[in-house]
């Protein structure tokens, strides 16, 4: 199976909204929630690579639970 292309589908998207019968109030609209929605995408996405990274450095060195009296 071939793994979805996500800057196609963008690019598609965008260009789709470009030439869709729409006066152009209507399509600066969809091209802002466009962008928006893209932003919040590539927001989500670094914080979930920002878990991922934390994750494998903590499994990375083994954590001592020792208690010092």
């Amino acid at each position: 199976m071939k793994r979805f292309n996500e800057i196609s589908a963008n690019t598609d998207l965008y260009t789709r909204i470009k030439l869709a019968p729409m006066n152009q109030r209507d399509r600066e609209v969809a091209l802002n929630a466009l962008r928006t929605a893209d932003a919040i995408v590539d927001g989500i996405e670094r914080v979930v690579n920002g878990v991922k990274h934390l994750i494998a450095k903590v499994n990375e060195k083994p954590v001592s639970l020792k208690h010092s009296h």
